[in-house]
């Protein structure tokens, strides 16, 4: 059976200090300590892989690489525009604790990715056509792939998020942590959810952490 691993990257420093980080923005991977990356690398090293994805934007690149290298993988990482994080539009960069107190109405639609008017003239990204681009993306690696063959998957916890509720129609997805795994099985057309936000292997993690656009 074929199955996509689906990896959130790693934390940034703007995910320590709870700014709104989407398509638009980027802040630095601080790689100081590799442990949890290893840790992560060490788990997947368990399963044959043939491709590698990653999203455009520079975190999950990065993260992509450094897990890749220590699995001491040297497959080509192909680079898919539809696995990029949504977009915040001016939320970009903004503190959560700000925009809930001075925006709470609007920062709870946005956490519930329900599209509004106010939303999207922010510069906020469309959430229906976001979940289509994720999952078409995601059809079109499992198109790519032959029966019984892995493909590890890099991306963010917003967009994951509700590309695999798109895919599986799941709707009951919590918020992923920074350098989970998600597997999604493919079979006749159809992806099944295998795991969801594994971080087991991870020696330390936050039971508080989350994505920083949800309550």
């Amino acid at each position: 059976m074929k199955r996509l691993f689906i990896i959130r990257h790693g934390k940034t420093a703007w995910n320590l200090a709870k700014r709104l980080q989407g398509a638009g923005a980027d802040s630095q991977l601080p790689t100081a300590d590799l442990t949890g990356y290893h840790q992560l690398a060490q788990y997947l090293a368990a399963y044959p892989f043939t491709q590698v994805y990653t999203s455009p934007i520079a975190r999950a690149q990065q993260t992509a690489t450094i897990v890749t290298e220590a699995m001491g993988l040297t497959l080509p990482i192909q680079s898919l525009v539809g696995l990029k994080e949504l977009s915040f539009g001016q939320w970009e960069g903004k503190q959560r604790a700000d925009l809930i107190a001075t925006s709470p109405t609007l920062f709870a639609k946005l956490s519930h990715r329900e599209n509004d008017p106010a939303l999207q003239a922010l510069g906020v990204e469309d959430f229906d056509q976001a979940r289509s681009r994720f999952r078409k993306a995601l059809q079109q690696i499992a198109a790519s792939l032959g029966e019984n063959e892995n493909v590890l998957v890099f991306s963010h916890g917003g967009i994951s998020q509700l590309g695999i509720k798109a895919a599986t129609g799941n709707e009951n997805l919590l918020g992923l942590k920074n350098l989970s795994t998600s597997i999604l099985a493919v079979h006749e057309g159809r992806f099944y959810l295998d795991v969801y936000n594994q971080t087991a292997y991870l020696t330390h993690t936050d039971l508080d952490e989350g994505n920083v656009s949800i309550l």
